[in-house]
């Protein structure tokens, strides 16, 4: 990525605060301003092309590449600046600095007042790493004064300070490599698909019950790191009502403690996203509206572009998947028309897994309605791409509704070539949903019977199968992206989809 492609995302990332502190910023600087003309270019969302066109018109004989440059410089440095009136971290440098200057000027007791105001504000943050410094500079000041006035005792409960601060900040290590490992599995591996796959992650559950058992220190962090690694735990293992319990718990510690939810909020995000996606894979889209609204509370704050349009398209996610799955066609139309601006358009910002996610659901939508030539249109978006999704749990899933609608449009040969593809993709797997089996033995009966009997006999054929499938929780995982059972009750026994999805969620 060059280097003017890289100011082009960074504009696109600030946020109207980040904007008028900028222009407020550059307006106070002397000499030219040559990097403000291609500033406001950039912030009227031109092609590159475009802005390159005008700054050559507008400012000419300057040169862009060094405009590109010095514009990039003074963005960073504008927002260095502004995060250090906003972010506490920062702050307690401060006070840690000024107690450095305080100390080496002999103004040894205002210099201990500016180190406790550092302390009082790590240990209110739980910024460990900081107090760790706080509680060794403090001890080398003390040092330096040959310990004049303190005691032995004192001195020793000082030191043992740090050993805690230490204790707790490896505990809270310890968490977030389990999390972090755990969650790396379910994007790159996808959830269980079985009893034997869910055993897979015993290492990491006994390692992480260990932890807790073994371990005194129940910190705010401690404590979060815990909560979000038993909720995904149960999330992927089909437990979704302790998955909710364990997310519940979550929020409730976010409300409680305000103060330190990070900035953009992203685990406050995971909880509430947990929450919803336990819902979504139970099928409780009546109980999805309350959390959705506090998503949407966050949706109107002064965040980072790209994490306010990650907010929208979470959102967008459930709200469709609740239309969709309960029939209400009408109402995901319309739900698509109002993001088309908003979201849809400016997908390509969005993480690859959420841009993946964004295509398969509105194509999954058109597929559902009847609208062929749209449902191709969106599926092509994914496909057309190289193997930019390839990596993705989601892409075996697009692959499965592109099956369908392949099936559709009467490309039999294709049909042919693509099952023996993704068979062969997932035979590492040792397991495949039944879901998926069924899928492939309906396609491969294209062009379907015309004959009521016929068509009879091939929906008894798949019953045996079918009532396997709603009794396995492995299999919801699958069919909550897309209700394939009910797509081929649909397709042989001539009712309408929406009929269906309607009758099953009433």
């Amino acid at each position: 990525m060059n280097k003017a492609s890289s100011l082009v995302i960074l504009v696109n990332s600030l946020t109207k605060a980040e904007k008028r502190y900028f222009r407020l910023y550059a307006n106070l600087q002397n000499g030219e301003k040559v990097y403000l003309s291609l500033f406001n270019l950039l912030d009227k969302k031109l092609s590159m092309d475009e802005v390159y066109t005008h700054f050559c018109k507008e400012q000419n004989g300057c040169s862009f590449d060094m405009a590109v440059k010095h514009l990039y410089r003074v963005i960073l440095d504008c927002l260095i600046k502004l995060r250090e009136k906003q972010n506490i971290q920062t702050e307690i440098f401060n006070y840690i600095s000024k107690a450095d200057i305080l100390f080496e000027r002999a103004l040894f007791d205002d210099s201990f007042t500016e180190l406790e105001k550092a302390k009082k504000l790590a240990t209110a943050y739980e910024n460990d790493p900081l107090l760790l410094l706080i509680f060794r500079t403090e001890i080398r000041y003390l040092s330096t004064l040959n310990f004049e006035g303190v005691s032995e005792r004192k001195l020793v409960t000082k030191q043992m300070k740090i050993q805690e601060t230490m204790k707790y900040s490896r505990n809270v290590n310890m968490h977030r490599q389990l999390y972090d490992i755990l969650k790396h599995r379910l994007i790159y591996k996808g959830y269980s698909r079985s009893d034997k796959q869910k055993e897979d992650l015993n290492d990491l559950v006994l390692s992480e019950l260990n932890l807790i058992a073994n371990s005194s220190y129940k910190g705010f962090e401690a404590t979060k790191l815990h909560l979000l690694f038993q909720a995904t735990y149960y999330l992927n293992s089909g437990n979704y009502k302790s998955a909710i319990r364990h997310y519940q718990e979550l929020i409730n510690l976010f409300e409680k403690n305000k103060h330190l939810i990070l900035n953009p909020p992203i685990y406050y995000v995971s909880a509430i996203h947990g929450i919803l996606d336990s819902l979504h894979t139970a099928g409780l889209y009546k109980e999805m509206p309350f959390f959705l609204t506090k998503l949407k509370e966050l949706e109107n704050k002064d965040y980072p572009t790209e994490f306010v349009l990650d907010i929208k398209a979470r959102i967008f996610q459930y709200e469709l998947a609740s239309f969709q799955n309960t029939g209400d066609f009408k109402s995901a139309k319309k739900l698509i028309d109002n993001h088309e601006e908003c979201l849809i358009k400016k997908s390509d910002l969005l993480e690859l897994e959420a841009q993946l996610k964004l295509y398969t659901n509105i194509a999954i939508f058109y597929l559902s309605c009847g609208d062929i030539p749209n449902a191709k249109k969106k599926i092509k978006k994914i496909f057309s791409s190289g193997k930019l999704f390839y990596a993705l749990p989601s892409y075996k899933i697009a692959r499965l509704i592109n099956l369908l609608l392949q099936a559709e449009l009467g490309n039999y040969d294709f049909l042919i070539s693509e099952i023996s593809s993704i068979k062969r993709n997932i035979s590492f797997e040792k397991q495949v949903y039944i879901t998926e089996k069924l899928i492939f033995r309906f396609v491969q009966a294209y062009p379907l019977p015309s004959y009521k009997k016929m068509q009879n006999k091939l929906w008894a054929h798949y019953q045996k199968d079918i009532s396997k499938i709603k009794q396995d929780k492995y299999e919801r995982h699958l069919l909550k992206t897309f209700d394939f059972l009910s797509w081929i009750e649909s397709k042989l026994t001539n009712r309408p989809f929406a009929e269906i999805l309607q009758e099953k969620a009433s």
